[in-house]
């Protein structure tokens, strides 16, 4: 056996509601990582990872002790009447025990599980990010922006990267000298295209039903496929390069058509083994240059000035990237539908009635809750991946994998589980 997942984490908040009316504070998993290695590299010029993790907690505590306690003076200089005798702090032995017994009371209900489907990624953080998390910058067309996590644009005198564009290209139709131009505001994202879509109304592409597109970098042949939910055949050239794996629309797209889902970036945002020539390249690095050698073979078509929406995490700044990911999630659909329930049978009633709506509009498209984190600093998840004496290859963030995952309230639980689960060889 080996121990729980070093790298899943869970924000004590999720499962400690419990606790609400005892007077305490969070220990803010992202907030409070960042901070720490920000000092860290400014007093030392390390990383967490050069640190190890077990050193790099400590340091996490030192700093708790030295500043965590500076909110709650200053509510009791504000003259907070909270009873301070029952304080407490999100990490400490209570919260953890409870953490650990809300997660397996949900396990065991079949309310929590894992999952593989696309989320907010932060490169920077190298962790998975939830929507309340985002923050939104609308541009309005072509803008430049400093990318933290990359060198720098080296075709910019400040380094910044291009947004706010519309990048054309164009594919070849396999056996044609035919080609097929299709957009994008992320024109790295086509080294994961596993599909072109149009509109099957659209007299223009009648003739391409069925065929396929040939990708310009691997030769990976792409279907064309029809999907009126999706296309605009008013919008461009009525063609939609399709990355299920890298963003929202793409993804259910994949699902309707039960498309290849083709994740091309590393945890930290580099172009990973399915990039071809532009592996090991940092995601804007490699929009440079997939646009140089789509010039140089004749496909590039243009770009033009787009609004567009960015979504930023709100404690790194990095630009987010959707991207699948295994995760833990929480089945909200019941208790959504008992919320909604409430209302509209009167036995909960909203003031001002006019925020129904808003009630109404989050519930009824209420999705899965994802509650694990890839941090170093919170609870580590009480799950263990079970893997057999001198087993190599078996990856933990493989799905076919999944039955492996053994979630308990302690390691003697965990190794009765294994053997009443016929696992005990692993």
């Amino acid at each position: 056996m080996r121990t729980p997942f070093p790298v899943f984490r869970l924000r004590c908040s999720h499962f400690t509601s419990i606790l609400q009316h005892i007077p305490g504070t969070d220990h803010a998993g992202i907030a409070t990582q960042s901070v720490v290695e920000k000092m860290l590299m400014k007093e030392s010029n390390q990383t967490r990872h050069d640190l190890g993790r077990e050193e790099f907690i400590k340091k996490v505590w030192e700093w708790k002790g030295e500043y965590g306690n500076r909110i709650t003076t200053q509510l009791r200089k504000l003259g907070s009447s909270v009873d301070w005798s029952r304080e407490r702090f999100t990490m400490d032995e209570m919260c953890s025990n409870a953490v650990i017994e809300a997660f397996n009371r949900f396990h065991e209900d079949g309310l929590l599980y894992r999952a593989e489907r696309l989320g907010n990624w932060s490169c920077a953080l190298k962790s998975a990010i939830s929507d309340i998390e985002v923050d939104y910058i609308d541009l309005e067309g072509r803008t430049f922006r400093e990318v933290k996590t990359h060198k720098g644009n080296p075709n910019d005198a400040k380094g910044r990267y291009e947004f706010g564009v519309l990048t054309s290209f164009a594919y070849p139709i396999e056996d044609s000298d035919e080609k097929l131009v299709v957009a994008t505001t992320r024109l790295e994202t086509m080294l994961g295209d596993t599909a072109v879509a149009i509109h099957p109304e659209d007299e223009r592409y009648k003739h391409l039903h069925g065929k396929h597109v040939v990708h310009p970098f691997n030769g990976r042949k792409i279907p064309i496929v029809c999907d009126g939910e999706l296309v605009d055949m008013a919008f461009g050239t009525g063609a939609v390069k399709i990355t299920p794996a890298h963003d929202p629309n793409d993804y259910e797209c994949g699902k309707r058509h039960n498309l290849e889902f083709i994740t091309i970036l590393t945890p930290d945002g580099a172009i990973n083994h399915n990039g071809s020539q532009f592996e090991g390249m940092m995601r804007y690095d490699a929009r440079i240059a997939v646009e140089e050698a789509l010039k140089e073979k004749g496909l590039y078509v243009g770009k033009e000035p787009n609004k567009m929406r960015i979504g930023l995490c709100s404690r790194s700044g990095d630009i987010l990237e959707p991207m699948i990911t295994p995760q833990w999630y929480v089945n909200c659909s019941g208790m959504a539908k008992r919320s909604t329930d409430a209302v509209r049978n009167g036995e909960l009633k909203i003031v001002p009635e006019e925020h129904e709506k808003t009630w109404f509009q989050w519930l009824d498209n209420i999705r899965d809750w994802c509650v694990s984190r890839q941090l170093w600093w919170g609870h580590q998840i009480p799950a263990w991946f079970a893997t057999k004496k001198g087993e190599e290859g078996v990856l933990k963030t493989d799905m076919k994998n999944n039955d492996r995952w053994v979630v308990a309230r302690n390691e003697e639980v965990r190794n009765f589980n294994l053997c009443a689960g016929c696992l005990c060889t692993l």
